[in-house]
């Protein structure tokens, strides 16, 4: 977002330059408003998420379909940290009820493999894919061939312990394809004891290139902020080392070997936590003519709203490219 500082000196060269980025700030709007209808339920704003990472990464449906015309795809394999239940995986791998001309226009990956740590979450998905794989396998279309997908229950923050099975998986898959693409939606801040030992593995020994939804900190975030964010990361379970500024991010993506180049970090803040506050007061008022209510999810409402209301917290996509 656009910051406003007060300079004595060239006062209209700054002026000029903040309204460039105003309005620049507006076509981006616009641009998200006719992508974007706008969604009804949790699951359809975490797929409109999927989709502007996707998108801010170069995965483009009319580049897909303009390659696949041309017979030019890239071979693609991507590592998913952190699938939960299974449908980032269905969805990333048109394994659900996607139509035949989103079939031919969409990304395909050749390759998937998704680790997490939830033992439980990784049984549901394993057992959801299975099912997709036996109920649409009749359906495909030759054009749109199911990837190799593989599910792992391991720490994704940790490469070291990762099981042998797991990193012969990778490196075959390395092998195969011609890019590689590392996806982490909404998870990083939670790694322990911080995001970047995976990014940095990823980035050397994978060679492959990064998106990701994360959370960053405010770089005017005040010391009074900064302690109480502090103790709401504690009761998340979110280490603080991994909330840094954009800047320090970056930074730290140059580190892991990645080109500043080719670094693109967006805050889609506004379109994040206060949509996501109003929508769990919404849902809120409907439980409540039932006899319910949101319980203990009210504390994550009041910190989403207050994330809104201060700019304390900052979402952003993050793209690095090989």
């Amino acid at each position: 977002m656009c910051e406003i500082h007060f300079q004595s000196h060239r006062p209209c060269l700054f002026l000029t330059n903040t309204q460039k980025e105003e309005e620049e700030e507006e076509e981006e709007e616009d641009e998200w408003r006719d992508r974007r209808v706008i969604p009804k339920t949790l699951a359809g704003a975490c797929r409109n998420l999927l989709d502007e990472v996707l998108s801010t990464a170069g995965f483009k449906r009319e580049t897909q379909s303009c390659e696949g015309v041309k017979g030019i795809r890239r071979s693609k394999f991507l590592i998913d940290l952190g699938f939960g239940c299974g449908d980032q995986t269905i969805y990333l791998n048109g394994l659900d009820e996607v139509s035949e001309v989103d079939k031919d226009s969409w990304v395909q990956f050749d390759y998937y493999v998704g680790i997490t740590r939830d033992t439980n979450q990784c049984q549901v998905a394993k057992e959801r894919v299975h099912e997709y794989h036996q109920t649409r396998r009749t359906h495909a279309r030759s054009s749109w061939e199911t990837p190799d997908i593989r599910l792992y229950c391991a720490d994704a923050a940790d490469p070291g312990c990762w099981s042998d099975q797991l990193q012969a998986n990778m490196d075959e898959a390395v092998a195969n394809t011609q890019e590689h693409w590392v996806l982490a939606l909404d998870t990083l801040y939670h790694f322990s004891p911080s995001r970047w030992p995976v990014i940095d593995h990823m980035s050397r020994n994978l060679d492959a290139s990064f998106m990701a939804f994360d959370l960053c900190l405010s770089p005017r975030a005040s010391l009074r902020h900064r302690f109480m964010l502090r103790a709401i990361t504690t009761l998340m379970g979110a280490p603080w080392a991994n909330f840094v500024t954009v800047d320090q991010y970056r930074d730290k993506l140059v580190q892991a070997g990645y080109s500043e180049k080719n670094i693109t970090i967006k805050d889609i803040s506004h379109h994040v936590f206060e949509p996501l506050a109003d929508f769990m007061v919404a849902q809120d008022g409907r439980l409540q003519v039932v006899g319910y209510g949101l319980g203990p999810f009210w504390v994550a409402q009041c910190m989403f709203a207050w994330w809104a209301r201060s700019g304390i917290v900052r979402g952003v996509i993050v793209v690095a490219k090989k």
